[in-house]
Parts: structure tokens; sequence; C-alpha cells
């Protein structure tokens, strides 16, 4: 594995709003990108140093006011939606300054939030650890950049992940950046990633797709002997929970269609063709979950929390309202940590209820980040010991294996759990 982390630099918008304070901004401002096909916007040298031996290091998260944001108080907002934080942090941050609503220290934890708001939020960084595994490349031309993406990492920025990811890899290792990214997998799903490196290349592909134009294979390990027969199934697809992107087969849901086929079983368990029609967030998982055929090392969707039958046939056995709080328990940030620093949560307590001055980000240096030091008595990841994750939290028994149509036939081999074992003891017919 490797736990490589980066330095960071602050950009944001700067409108003028109501209830922010203190006029010193370390931001720039930012031009919007003229289409939506934008590409993934390269770091600057200074932002992804590429010699990376960085172990933790400052650096901001970037977000713009999302609907269901508008009109809620900013620190309550910030509680409920990032579940990873104790209760009282996003209180204190703004008190100390971490927080910026378009480009100005918002020390107001009572602020409302408006449309279009650009909100930054200063902290440590600590990059995830990544597995030990190489991109292979399968295309790359002027037009376009095919991977085979390893498990564990995820495609783009994401919560603590920068650096530890395939854009962040491209970038640090072979120096590829200005990708426009034609489709997603999920940080523990390897597989076929398709990258197009010009604006036709770009709406090329995202046509064939959206267009159905494009075979779309993965391959899975399921729990159970999957039926030898063809299966087909087209529940709709609709959210669960907001704050975890979880899915859930639902009426109200939108259309996704999936067809499996059984390549062999080893009479306890399945490798599956999966070929997708649609392409809802999860579909796959989901699916398989519903026909009671989960992926058989799925940390989500493969769980007690959602019942006694784990969710086979949208049976869950009690009201999505008490589904919603077993799985947010069962999956809660606090069950990785193996020690907590026992001050900390008083600190956060004792922070939040007294008046103190907001940070000076010019006695931080450039960008209120270079001079920062190491530990931040206020930052989680400081305070506490992570559990060592099992090799099922960075690899998901599933693999894209292939992108088709009448032009590109992108491709990669089967990851070794997919391949049949050259054996005589397992169940075959």
């Amino acid at each position: 594995m490797e736990e490589n982390t980066e330095t960071k630099e602050l950009q944001t918008n700067s409108k003028k709003r109501k209830s922010v304070s203190n006029e010193y901004s370390p931001f720039e401002p930012k031009k919007r990108r003229k289409n939506k096909e934008a590409t993934i916007p390269p770091p600057s040298e200074d932002d992804m140093p590429l010699n990376i031996p960085f172990r933790v290091t400052n650096g901001n998260y970037k977000t713009t006011t999302k609907r269901r944001w508008v009109g809620r108080k900013i620190a309550e907002c910030f509680r409920e939606e990032f579940l990873a934080y104790d209760d009282n942090y996003s209180y204190v941050a703004c008190k100390m300054g971490r927080v910026f609503v378009n480009g100005k220290q918002c020390t107001d934890p009572e602020y409302e939030l408006q449309h279009n708001d650009t909100i930054c939020h200063i902290s440590h960084r600590h990059e995830p650890p990544i597995m030990d595994a190489p991109i292979e490349f399968i295309e790359n031309n002027e037009n376009l950049l095919v991977i085979n993406k390893p498990a564990s990492m995820p495609v783009h920025s994401c919560a603590q992940y920068k650096i530890h990811t395939v854009v962040g890899m491209l970038w640090t290792r072979y120096g590829i950046s200005g990708l426009r990214l034609i489709h997603r997998l999920d940080r523990a799903t390897s597989g076929v990633l398709i990258f197009a490196r010009n604006y036709e290349t770009d709406i090329e592909l995202k046509q064939a797709i959206q267009s159905n134009k494009m075979k779309k294979e993965y391959v899975c390990k399921v729990e159970g002997v999957f039926p030898s027969e063809e299966v087909f199934c087209d529940e709709p697809i609709g959210r669960l929970i907001n704050t975890m992107g979880l899915q859930c087969t639902r009426p109200d849901g939108k259309p996704a269609k999936s067809v499996f086929r059984r390549l062999w079983t080893d009479g306890t368990n399945s490798v599956i063709s999966a070929v997708i029609e649609t392409g809802r967030t999860h579909q796959i998982r989901v699916h398989l979950q519903y026909l009671g055929y989960p992926i058989l090392n799925d940390m989500f969707y493969n769980h007690e929390a959602w019942g006694p039958f784990k969710g086979r046939g949208a049976n869950y056995g009690k009201p999505f309202e008490q589904l919603v709080k077993d799985i947010e328990e069962a999956h809660k940030t606090s069950n990785w940590h193996l020690d907590k620093n026992p001050t900390y949560l008083q600190k956060l307590e004792l922070i939040r209820d007294e008046s103190i001055e907001p940070e000076n980000l010019a006695n931080f240096g450039a960008n209120g980040l270079l001079n920062r030091p190491d530990f931040d008595p206020i930052c989680l990841n400081c305070n506490i010991t992570r559990k060592i994750p099992t090799l099922d939290y960075f690899r998901m028994f599933l693999h894209c294996r292939r992108y088709v149509n009448e032009k590109f036939n992108f491709e990669t081999p089967l990851p070794d759990w997919a391949i049949e074992p050259k054996v005589n003891d397992h169940f075959c017919c």
C-alpha cells in the first residue's frame, strides 16, 4: 500500500454575500467554464508536487450550495450532511474562520446558505492508503485515454482523497492532465475507465453511451449459486441515503435495466456477467441485492443492516426510516476508530461555547496554508488511530470488463478472482 499526500491551494469565487467577515482572503476568482463537458482541472505543481513523500498536509474542500441546502444554517447543514465529523466540529470550524463563503471568512454558524454560494472548508487532509497496483493503459492516443483502473482508488478527488485517485496518479506519475471523464467507477471497483482528450471525442462517446449504442459489460462474484439461465432485472432505482450515496429499488425510482448471466459457480458462490442498458448509481450492486445474490464482499449492499433477507426482493422487514437509521449506524465513521484522544470531544465542546477570535490566515503564509503545524487540535484524524482496513475494503468483486460499439472495443483481462479455477471439485452443470 502507498501512503502519499499533497499540499493544497485555495480557489473560489469572490461574490459578495452578507454575514461574512475578515477582509483578508487567500482566494483567487474562478473563471466559469464555457461548456458542460469541461475537462477535469489539471492540478498545479504547487498543488500536487511530483515528489510526493508527504504524509499529512493542509488543504481545502470546496463545494457549491446544493438545492436541498438553500435556507439552512451553514453549521447545522455541515453537521447533518458530513457525518464523519463530530457534531460540534462545524460550529468550531466557523468560529475559528476555517469556513469561507464566496471567498470570505464566514464566522457566523447561523449564516443561511444561499443559492450558488461557494463554500470552502480549510482542514488537514489525511490521504487514505490504496493498494500498490499499477494503472494499465489500454488505449492512449490524441483523442482518448483508456485504462484498466485498479481497485481501491476513487476516479477523482473526494473526501480525503486527492493524490490517491486515478486523476491524481495519472498526473503525478505520468504527467497526464486535461482529461474529460466519460463514465465513473466506484472506488473499490476495477476495470475499463475511459477519458476523452478533446471536446469532440467527449461528445461522441457520451452520446454513444446515452443512446445505448455502447455495450457495457461487468463481471462480479456473488453470494450463492446463480441460476444457469439468463436473468433480467428492471427494478427502478432511487436514492435511499443522500449523505452516503446509497440506493435501493423503489417504485418512484429511475428506470434501470440489467441482464445477468452465470459464467461459473463452485457450488457456494458464482461469477457472473452483467450487461447494463442504463447507468444508475450502484445499479449492478442494487439489482443483485434485490435478486438475492449480492456481491460477495460488498460491504454496503451485502450487510445485515438491510434486514433478515439483506434486501432480497426489497423485503427489509422494517420501515424505510428504521432502515436508514440501521444502515447509518452500521457504517458510521467511528466504527473505523481504534483509539481516540479522550480530550478531543471536550475540547470541541469548550471551543463551541467560547467567544474566540477567528484565525488570521495571513499568519500561515501564501493561501493561508503553508505554515500550519503538523498537528491540528480540532482535526479528527490528528486525534484518532484508525483500524487497518481489510482487503475487502480496498477491492470489491466487481470489475468493468468491456465497453464495445461498432467503432470502439475496450476490454481488459479477467481479474484473478473471476478466473474459473482449474480443479475438478467445483460444482458445475
